[in-house]
């Protein structure tokens, strides 16, 4: 890959609050389009386009949360519950930007654990969609939750007697109109809590996250700092805005002045692309394997393996010229995912670094990220002139870290410091004081540094499988391995016994499509199983071979992004492996 270095710490500075960053970029951007949205006629095919620009972005949210302050909402803890939209985003911002306290939920939540993170973050004001609508509306005339204020996320409010989104701008727009400016007026606290959020739970119950404007602004300084957009970068969000991950990555957009956009849903990602001409994607390692693995699928099913082939050898060549020619040789296939797409950001989990180098190949910059919700969330990240294959980049520049008791390979748990570190676990200092410890973060991730400063991330603490002989198996190596299988969509590695011993165990999700693709049975598919995973295993120390393995069409128990709850899936595959005979 060609770099050209570009300065781009002297382009950005670090903001106070979420409310400053606005207001900058309402003035910067002015008629710039920030969203657009997508507006479905009921009974209709059609649809027609909404535009926002960077100043109204910024009016409006004034307007929202001028409304609430004035009917005497100040110092509450917000809920928010739906789908990713404009709306959605308007009273994320309001509510942290004079109102009290954000509270993101996770929409895909039962409704026991909305009820239970309403309770717990003490939230008395809550903003939801329609289709959160029946949920809520049971919630509120309960006595579970002690709402004050309820409010719909969609332009109108429809048969609700609640007020829409919409409405509540109109009402603030009145007022400061007629010169009301309490809100817009009002100090924030940088150091204070400000979003609370509760993280996925892949391993246990939620904990709640206390982050503040400090926590976010210096998270976004970072970023800038480090990746390249362009002013007429178009971004999708696909990624759910409720997780820290979607959210500052969304934020550090509106700071660049990109404009932004919304994913109609996972299956209707290639047209949105095309529709939006997409140029920008955050994403996890799911979708981004599954958009590699189609790309391959086209290039064998139309007999090109050569041609590409010979395409990369070629474009390899002349890069050594100082010329980049990707683009131009791999148009078709960039063409499949809209014509205009040039950067893959991935986070939330390692993107397998086969699919990385393929899709950087292809040219569409692709880059891995790493960090928690406890992070707000970035701590290191590749980016156009730091790429290093299975590597998370480097730590950002505004951050601290190191790895302590490292083993003989220089494996030990990562911590961090800087001023993306959470204030702490909200009503939980036991589990704060747990990871907060003389003044570093403890990750609970093992992770090594290379010589050049690049962070490898090689698993969990909680997911390292201690063998008998005390060597140690991390189980997201061998699952990277078999997950590059073309007929593999993910897998899972745990542990049972054998004589006594503790073996490792694999279970495979395989592609359903790939079996009438290839014309071939479910039975053909597991020999084929049988011998690749006879092959894996010749190439892994006796310690890490895999003892017992089988084929499942039963996906894993994820979170929203995308993210297998261990500890769930594990009760699933004992569950399954009992009923069918297999343990």
């Amino acid at each position: 890959m060609i770099v050209k270095e570009v300065d781009l710490a002297s382009r950005f500075f670090e903001f106070s609050d979420l409310k400053e960053m606005l207001k900058y970029s309402g003035k910067k951007y002015g008629d710039k389009i920030a969203f657009v949205t997508k507006i479905k006629t009921k009974g209709s095919k059609e649809v027609s386009y909404k535009n926002t620009s960077y100043r109204g972005l910024y009016d409006e949210m004034i307007f929202l949360g001028s409304a609430l302050f004035n009917r005497g909402y100040k110092d509450r803890r917000v809920a928010i519950i739906g789908e990713n939209s404009y709306q959605w985003c308007l009273a994320y911002f309001a509510a942290a930007c004079g109102i009290g306290v954000t509270v993101p939920l996770d929409k895909a939540l039962e409704k026991e654990e909305i009820i239970s993170c309403i309770q717990r973050s003490k939230s008395t004001i809550i903003f939801y969609d329609k289709k959160m609508e029946k949920m809520i509306d049971e919630i509120i005339s309960s006595d579970d939750a002690d709402i004050e204020f309820a409010a719909t996320l969609d332009f109108d409010s429809g048969k609700s007697d609640r007020p829409s989104v919409s409405e509540l701008i109109e009402e603030g727009r009145e007022l400061v109109n007629e010169g009301y400016e309490d809100y817009e007026i009002r100090s924030i606290d940088r150091d204070a809590m400000a979003f609370l959020l509760f993280t996925s739970g892949t391993t246990e119950q939620s904990k709640a996250v206390m982050l503040s404007h400090k926590n976010y602004m210096s998270c976004i300084y970072g970023m800038c700092c480090e990746e390249l957009f362009y002013p007429d970068d178009v971004n999708m969000q696909v990624l759910p805005l409720h997780h820290c991950y979607g959210m500052v990555g969304l934020l550090t957009f509106l700071v660049q002045g990109l404009k932004n956009t919304f994913c109609d849903g996972l299956k209707y990602v290639s047209r949105n692309l095309k529709e939006y001409e997409v140029t920008v994607m955050m994403s996890v390692p799911l979708l981004l394997e599954s958009v590699y693995k189609k790309i391959n699928k086209a290039i064998v099913a139309q007999g090109q393996e050569k041609k590409i082939a010979f395409a990369l050898k070629l474009c390899a060549a002349v890069e050594k010229l100082g010329i980049d020619i990707r683009r131009r040789m791999f148009k078709p296939i960039i063409d499949q995912l809209g014509g205009h797409l040039r950067f893959f950001i991935n986070g939330a989990a390692p993107i397998d670094p086969v699919v990385a180098k393929g899709l950087n190949d292809f040219g569409i910059l692709t880059v891995n990220g790493y960090g928690l919700t406890e992070t707000a969330p970035t701590i290191a990240s590749e980016s156009y002139r730091h790429i290093r294959a299975g590597s998370v980049g480097k730590l950002m520049p505004n951050v601290e870290g190191k790895i302590v008791e490292p083993n003989e390979d220089g494996v030990g748990e990562l911590v961090v410091r800087g001023d993306n570190v959470m204030i702490g676990y909200y009503g939980d200092e036991e589990a704060t004081k747990a990871v907060m410890r003389d003044g570093w973060f403890h990750t609970g991730d093992l992770a090594y540094f290379d010589e050049d400063g690049y962070l490898f991330i090689t698993g969990r603490q909680k997911n390292v499988i201690v063998m008998k002989n005390g060597k140690n198996v991390f189980p997201e190596e061998i699952e990277n391995l078999v997950n590059a299988l073309p007929y593999i969509e993910e897998s899972v590695l745990f542990t049972g016994k054998k004589h006594n011993d503790v073996v490792l165990w694999l279970k495979a999700v395989y592609d359903k499509n790939y079996l009438n693709e290839n014309h071939i049975s479910l039975t053909e598919l597991e020999e084929r199983f049988r011998c690749d995973m006879d092959r894996i295993n010749k190439t892994m120390p006796v310690v890490k071979r895999v003892n017992k393995f089988f084929l499942s069409d039963r996906p894993t128990v994820k979170t929203t992004t995308q993210k297998t709850k261990r500890n769930l899936e594990i009760e699933e595959i004992y569950r399954e492996m009992s009923e069918r005979g297999l343990d």
